[in-house]
């Protein structure tokens, strides 16, 4: 059995006839010449349907044109990245050839006149077995380096080749306790030798106590021991000590050229009996 009617429901059912008649008969009034009211809604309706289009497009269009900027942007910092890192080596390569030039100039300024013959080398290895004080250069008798050959750092004299090889050479260093260098104190004029320490420096021997030397006086070689070039920087002086019972100073010599600082070296020929030494006239001409 059906449920009988609730006493509201004819008059909902009629409010909502009477409301849709109502609405259905505006949207057929005309205002003037411009159509009816529902065809406006429908026109504003379609207005705002474009301008949704037309805006999503457009930021379509705007993030596309972003995503290909960017790409292009990445691909423009990544060719500068290439080209910086290679105008960085080319100028860490001129850098190094300044350097290289730089120490050359005064390589060459360490001797008076360089005499023929004269080679550049590199120490590549230092070798300090208890007093002994060696290096090894990589330049040997194919490259004109021989035995007795002197080797000069930027800064002056660093030793002596005692032996050679093909390719290779060994120096025996101011600082080696074996290494005998005739010296001079220009301050003075007085003649001395100077023996290694076998550490980092060297000594000069057999000055009288009585004799006037000062701390900081330059040392350089004498050219009397026939093995040294004369008029090359040797160091400087320490300290002067002088003992009580002894006739002769303690004189250490701090030396100026450090051969773990110099990797580029000149060796210059042995000392011939019979050949002036670097910078000095030939026989016949006086000097300047």
């Amino acid at each position: 059995m059906a449920a009988p009617l609730s006493p509201a429901r004819p008059a909902l059912v009629l409010a909502t006839l009477l409301g849709s008649c109502v609405i259905l008969l505006s949207l057929q009034v005309r205002r003037s010449e411009q159509g009816t009211l529902a065809e406006e809604w429908a026109l504003d309706a379609s207005a705002v349907l474009v301008r949704g289009t037309t805006g999503v497009r457009s930021a379509a269009g705007s993030l596309a044109g972003s995503f290909a900027t960017r790409e292009a942007l990445r691909e423009e910092n990544a060719a500068l990245r290439v080209r910086v890192a290679a105008l960085e080596a080319r100028l860490h390569s001129l850098h190094g050839a300044a350097l290289e030039r730089d120490r050359l100039v005064r390589l060459l300024g360490a001797v008076p006149a360089p005499p023929a013959g004269t080679r550049p080398a590199r120490i590549v290895v230092i070798d300090t077995a208890g007093p002994f004080q060696t290096a090894l250069l990589d330049r040997g008798r194919a490259d004109g380096v021989e035995p007795g050959g002197v080797v000069v750092g930027e800064e002056g004299l660093l030793g002596r080749v005692v032996s050679a090889g093909e390719r290779g050479a060994r120096v025996q260093l101011l600082s080696d306790r074996t290494a005998a260098t005739g010296v001079l104190l220009p301050r003075t004029g007085r003649v001395a030798v100077a023996r290694g320490d076998g550490a980092s420096g060297a000594a000069i021997q057999y000055v009288p106590a009585i004799a006037d030397v000062a701390v900081g006086e330059e040392v350089v070689t004498s050219g009397t021991d026939g093995v040294y070039p004369r008029a090359l920087r040797l160091g400087r002086i320490a300290a002067v000590r002088r003992p009580g019972a002894s006739l002769f100073l303690e004189l250490p010599v701090d030396l100026v050229a450090d051969p773990s600082r110099e990797p580029l070296v000149f060796v210059i020929p042995p000392v011939r009996p019979d050949a002036p030494a670097p910078g000095a006239a030939p026989a016949g001409r006086p000097e300047p």
